[in-house]
């Protein structure tokens, strides 16, 4: 059952993800053009609701003017869906890097400037003079759970591996994002990334001109942390947006965002007298280290361990014929600034950071045996419900160092699953307990049981190909992102940590 849906879902995927011309040349879908009328919206029905999506034709035509007249030169990017899935598949990436199969990743592709030295991960990963600025001006996506335009910065390839891969600051989410409207959702908003303070002053200004003043949003790159230019010691960045959980009513929109990003990307620079693009302008303005938002409110869930031990033990009697194994997740991404400073590389089974965003706590569990025949139940406190979490989820993962999506439940998903083991409890709801099943009719059934495919599917033929998966090794990763009081990730010392129980047959 799973493997058909990862079919469909792949067809789906195939249409709007990243087109491969050559393993390290990754170019981007087309991105969405906009109407040179006026800033309109059009609603459209969406199961049941009408979702508004405002039109920034108007403000983009205004922008590029202002760049023109203030001696700007420009050049477009795109945007596109970037499935690492099969990216892996196709040989274009060294390892899917545990993706999130409930948020296909929108990434920016940008050019290169003239005479600077290549890229090492075109157009994703990109170098920026540090008078530079990138723009991108669109469109929020749809209500949803949680959105994030994360800036990372990426050290290697992603066609051989390893990576040190970072996020540079906190990302702009779906409660700190600035539009020019007064909700967060389908209103015109834009991005400002640089290092240098003229050129981001000057930007806002053009941006303000345009009618994105209330709208727009900054991005910084200190240069006390990171080596801004065109040369070939100087870093690379990229930009994702992740969209995750449309809330109900706005599923096809947020898919029809994924399908073509209403979003245009512009990398800009002050023009000089040389025809040497890759030096500076202006000279060196750096901008501070921006504070980070601070997470944990020194609340916990420790209180409910109680039951958290009770639904071990009831999962555990409620199989009997079966030997149980347990797994507890631990912390297996590192922050980005230590990870930034230790040089800590990404080459699974290795974590790292892997573009771990500042929103989020990722905890993951080891690789372990999942043969056919057996089962695992992943559960733990629904963070979501305990108020750590704005979403959380728990998903499975095939291959030790391709680490490629199968599956993953969300906590609107989650929520109930645990009634199954402890209903007699009053903080039942504050629980889940999900299984992911290998065992077919023999093992678990019904409404909280997943079917993974058997250990010996050939994962990449979906995609037409046969790069190897090592289907038998599982491993699990259990999300929580922004916490609601902080609009940022919970203190992982707050958390109950979400736990497996591997049952194989006496």
């Amino acid at each position: 059952m799973i493997r058909s849906r990862l079919r469909r879902r792949s067809s789906v995927l195939g249409l709007v993800s990243v087109i491969v011309a050559a393993p390290l040349a990754m170019a981007a879908a087309a991105p969405a053009t906009p109407s040179s009328g006026a800033s309109s919206e059009s609603p459209a029905p969406v199961g049941g609701h009408r979702f508004s999506q405002a039109d920034t034709g108007r403000q983009v035509a205004r922008f590029k003017r202002q760049l023109a007249g203030s001696g700007y030169v420009s050049q477009s990017g795109t945007e596109g869906v970037f499935d690492l899935n099969g990216r892996y598949c196709d040989g274009t990436v060294f390892s899917g890097m545990w993706p999130n199969p409930q948020s296909p990743y929108i990434l920016t592709g940008l050019p290169e400037v003239p005479g600077q030295a290549p890229n090492t991960n075109p157009p994703r990963t990109w170098r920026l003079r540090q008078d530079e600025a990138v723009v991108l001006i669109g469109t929020t996506p749809p209500p949803e759970e949680y959105f994030g335009v994360d800036l990372t910065r990426l050290k290697g390839s992603l066609h051989t591996g390893p990576v040190v891969w970072t996020s540079v600051v906190d990302p702009v989410n779906n409660k700190t994002v600035r539009t020019t409207g007064a909700k967060p959702y389908g209103r015109p908003f834009a991005l400002v990334i640089t290092g240098n303070r003229r050129t981001r002053d000057e930007v806002n200004r053009m941006l303000a001109a345009s009618g994105l003043g209330r709208g727009t949003n900054n991005m910084t790159i200190p240069p006390a942390m990171y080596r801004l230019g065109l040369g070939e010691h100087s870093d690379e960045f990229l930009i994702g947006i992740r969209t995750i959980s449309a809330k109900p009513g706005f599923e096809k929109a947020l898919d029809d965002y994924r399908a073509a990003p209403p979003i245009e990307a512009f990398r800009v620079r002050p023009r000089g007298d040389s025809e040497d693009q890759t030096k500076p302008v202006y000279g060196p303005d750096p901008l501070p280290v921006p504070r980070l938002r601070v997470s944990g409110t020194g609340a916990t869930e420790l209180d409910l361990n109680p039951t958290l031990q009770q639904l071990r033990r009831r999962i555990i009697d409620a199989h009997p014929a079966y030997k149980a194994e347990d797994l507890v997740v631990r912390r297996g991404f590192e922050e980005s600034n230590p990870g930034l400073q230790e040089n800590l590389l990404t080459d699974p089974p290795l974590t790292g950071v892997a573009a771990l965003s500042n929103d989020a706590d990722d905890p993951i569990s080891r690789n372990f045996r999942l043969p056919d025949g057996s089962f695992v139940v992943a559960y733990g406190t629904n963070h979501v419900a305990t108020r750590q979490a704005s979403y959380s989820s728990i998903a499975m993962y095939a291959g030790p160092r391709a680490a490629v999506s199968l599956t993953a439940k969300d906590n609107r998903e989650l929520r109930g699953s645990a009634r199954d083991f402890i209903s007699d409890r009053k903080d039942a709801d504050q629980f889940y307990a999900w299984t992911f099943s290998r065992a077919g009719d023999a093992g678990p059934t019904g409404q909280h049981v997943t079917e993974l495919p058997s250990a010996g599917t050939d994962f990449c033929a979906q995609y037409g190909t046969d790069r190897p998966v090592d289907m038998s090794t599982i491993r699990a990763v259990a999300r929580a992102y922004m916490q609601p009081a902080t609009l940022t990730r919970p203190a992982f010392s707050s958390l109950l940590l979400d736990r497996l129980l591997v049952f194989t047959p006496r």
